[in-house]
């Protein structure tokens, strides 16, 4: 298993993606999720992709289908107790390996009959999401007439290493201790909830701090 994507909880039509694109990232297309009630901002890397994800329809995000994902929980309290992230795993085509952890099947109403995310089980929700998509790859692996725009202002090319700090004490869960055996991707107890991208192996030592308004720090 490797990264797919992460994403943040934010306010309402993800106003801080704008401070993304001031500081030089070039946004893609956004989603909205029928019968979820989610809607985003999205990101593209070559192996990676950012997704800024807000509440749009309560009535769908707190419906039976879509309340065991507690996204209501995660992208409407902004409790420090909570994360506001998931963190979206893929299968390495070259490695058959498959999920360790014990998890659920969510069939969302976007999403074709035959396809699910399969998303952890038992897990607080101190810790962020964890779900894997057995469907996807990564962004520079799909069709040109599917890939979205990966070419930034800075150089960034690729995520090589992911740090997620969480505000946490207590022992991790089961699917936090296996994920946290992933190459280029740590999960940190913390005082607080931020998330620490870096890129191309930090090549440019540069770093750019987006709290307080965006629970990011991006490396280059």
């Amino acid at each position: 298993m490797e990264v797919d994507h992460i994403y943040i909880c934010t306010d309402y039509k993800a106003p801080a993606g704008e401070l993304l694109k001031e500081f030089g990232l070039t946004e893609g297309t956004s989603n909205t999720h029928p019968g979820q009630g989610t809607a985003n901002r999205r990101f593209f890397f070559h192996n990676f992709m950012l997704e800024l994800l807000w509440i749009e329809n309560l009535d769908e995000v707190k419906s039976v289908l879509t309340k065991p994902m507690r996204l209501f929980e995660r992208c409407s309290k902004f409790d420090p107790n909570i994360s506001p992230f998931g963190i979206g795993l893929r299968p390495i085509k070259e490695k058959n390996i498959k999920i360790t952890f014990p998890v659920w099947d969510y069939h969302p109403l976007y999403l074709p009959d035959f396809l699910k995310i399969q998303v952890a089980d038992s897990t607080p929700l101190s810790e962020p999401m964890f779900f894997y998509l057995s469907f996807v790859e990564r962004q520079d692996k799909y069709p040109l007439e599917k890939k979205e725009n990966m070419k930034h202002k800075l150089p960034l090319k690729e995520v090589t290493n992911i740090e997620v700090h969480i505000n946490q004490k207590n022992e991790f869960s089961e699917a936090a201790k296996i994920i946290n055996n992933m190459d280029n991707l740590l999960l940190i107890k913390d005082n607080e909830n931020y998330l620490k991208l870096t890129f191309d192996k930090g090549a440019y030592k540069k770093e750019k701090d987006f709290r307080p308004d965006l629970p990011l720090v991006i490396n280059w």
